[in-house]
């Protein structure tokens, strides 16, 4: 099976020729057969016997594997035979020219130029050499066709000269013709076969372009849903500059903090050994239009540079190997807190597309940076103020035991207070503190009575849970207790303000407030003195 295109032209006229000759040998082998059996009832034996091998003939050249020449000159000598033979035979006027005419016709078609008059000299000099032997009697017609005269033969020769030059010229201006068109078509079919062959390659390119692209956000999602997990901002820069540079190729990756007055871009993490030894390293953010760093962070937006534009490429004596670099800003509520630095060892290795996909990276990273910040934060916080509750409460319990001790005992007579607690833990009792807030503010030791003196773990975890609760009670009791003494506080504050603002007279004011304070705390003396004065002769008094 061919695999021409379908829309192709044929453009291999031997491949043509070749189908045509074998189409017209086998038409005239099947048609032969239907030639011979009309024939053969009124022909001699002569003829029967030229017949057949010229059939033969026709038949050997079809059934043989022949070149194309040899199968084209195999059919033109069977028609110029049959031709002849037929003129030979019957004279001029009969059908033996019709074959005459179709092997000049075929020459013309099956052959280069020149050919078709070579096959046409050839015939009409067979009829000259037929009207020589008839007019000489050396071969007469035959018996039942009259003679013919050397006029007629003069005539009969030069028509069909004259048949096959008009036909030779026809045919030859419709090779011409068709030759053209066919050349025409087939630069037409070139042009669209390179057009096609263009856009083949440009859908490939795409394809890649987008496989590519496809497998980078495969990559971009599987490294942020890592980068999402991480606790810690350290492991999220480190973990952050490895996976870019495992995933995407990149032989340095750095990550750059810039300090809180933007001046200065301080390098975090790093992919490759090089960028490892200038951890910490601070690069100045002054005024360059080569400086990368400076141009990230002014425009707030990706930079690319590669060697092939030396006039905005830098080269950086820390990385001798890269020829492309990609500087991606990490953007944070509109303002660059740091900038995500990607090296190269290939030219013009970094596009827009990369780029975009680079700072949605670096923007998600801004944002984990953030959310891990502030995470620590409120931890911090978090445990600072659980430290201060803590020494808040140690602070109350202490001075409320201090003030009074309360311990109570359970006995079979009831329960009653403990002036002087046995601190001593006997074999078989249960001590369980009363922890408050990470603070012990208490106890509870249990003993039990009878024989049986062992605890098991489910009575410990009991009492485990109760002290819980009693812990939490006595510290409600004691908030409930602390804020009372406050509003009793508070209450007579605004009781002794408000009867010292009932009258205006300063004498009424002094007098009232010094009653008021002897007689709310119960004062054996209480003095209120006004003036500079007074104050400097009481003091030298004392």
């Amino acid at each position: 099976m061919s695999n021409r295109s379908p829309f192709s032209p044929i453009t291999n006229s031997a491949d043509w020729r070749s189908g045509f000759i074998f189409a017209i040998l086998r038409f005239t082998s099947l048609f032969g057969i239907f030639l011979l059996a009309i024939s053969f009832p009124s022909a001699s034996i002569r003829d029967r016997i030229v017949y057949i091998i010229i059939y033969l003939i026709v038949l050997a050249f079809t059934i043989a594997r022949l070149s194309l020449t040899a199968r084209a000159y195999g059919l033109l000598s069977a028609l110029m035979a049959y031709g002849l033979y037929s003129i030979a035979n019957f004279g001029p006027r009969t059908d033996g020219s019709i074959f005459l005419l179709a092997g000049v016709l075929l020459s013309a078609l099956l052959f280069e130029r020149h050919r078709d008059y070579y096959t046409l000299a050839a015939g009409s000099l067979g009829i000259l050499l037929l009207a020589v032997l008839q007019q000489t009697n050396l071969l007469p017609l035959k018996e039942n066709i009259a003679n013919i005269k050397s006029s007629d033969w003069v005539v009969y020769i030069f028509s069909f000269a004259a048949i096959g030059m008009v036909l030779i010229a026809a045919l030859n201006q419709f090779k011409s013709t068709f030759t053209t068109a066919a050349e025409e078509t087939h630069a037409k079919y070139g042009e669209i076969s390179g057009e096609l062959k263009r856009l083949e390659g440009l859908t490939q390119e795409q394809s890649e372009k987008i496989e590519a692209r496809a497998s980078q956000i495969r990559t971009s999602s599987n490294t942020l849903r890592i980068l999402a997990g991480l606790q810690h901002i350290s492991e999220l820069l480190d973990t952050s500059t490895r996976l870019l540079s495992d995933e995407f190729g990149y032989y340095h990756v750095g990550l750059l903090i810039i300090d809180d007055q933007g001046k200065n871009a301080y390098l975090q993490a790093s992919s490759s050994t090089a960028g490892v030894q200038l951890i910490g390293h601070s690069f100045p953010l002054l005024p360059d239009k080569k400086n990368p760093y400076v141009l990230a962070v002014e425009r707030n937006r990706s930079v690319i540079t590669s060697d092939s534009d030396p006039r905005t490429f830098a080269a950086d004596s820390n990385f001798p190997l890269t020829r492309s670099r990609l500087v991606v800003p990490l953007n944070l509520r509109n303002q660059v807190i740091g900038l995500l630095d990607v090296h190269s060892d290939r030219t013009q290795a970094f596009d827009m597309q990369d780029a975009e996909i680079m700072q949605v990276f670096a923007d998600l990273t801004a944002v984990s940076f953030e959310n891990i910040r502030l995470t620590n934060e409120i931890k911090n916080l978090v445990a600072q103020i659980e430290t201060n509750s803590s020494a808040q409460a140690k602070r109350a319990w202490t001075k409320l035991t201090n003030r009074n001790k309360p311990a109570y005992q359970y006995t079979p007579a009831g329960v009653r207070p403990i002036f002087s607690p046995d601190k001593r833990i006997e074999s078989g009792d249960l001590y369980i503190p009363l922890i408050l807030q990470g603070q012990k503010i208490g106890s509870i030791k249990l003993k039990r009575k009878g024989s049986s003196l062992s605890w098991s773990d489910r009575d410990q975890v009991l009492v485990e849970k109760i002290a819980d609760q009693v812990a939490l009670a006595l510290e409600n009791s004691r908030l409930v207790d602390e804020a009372q003494k406050n509003a009793l506080r508070d209450q007579m504050i605004a009781n002794i303000s408000t009867q010292i603002r009932e009258t205006l007279d300063i004498d009424a004011v002094v007098r009232t407030a010094t009653m008021e304070l002897r007689r709310v705390f119960d004062l054996k003396e209480a003095e209120i003195i006004i003036g500079a004065a007074q104050l400097e002769s009481a003091s030298k008094r004392i």
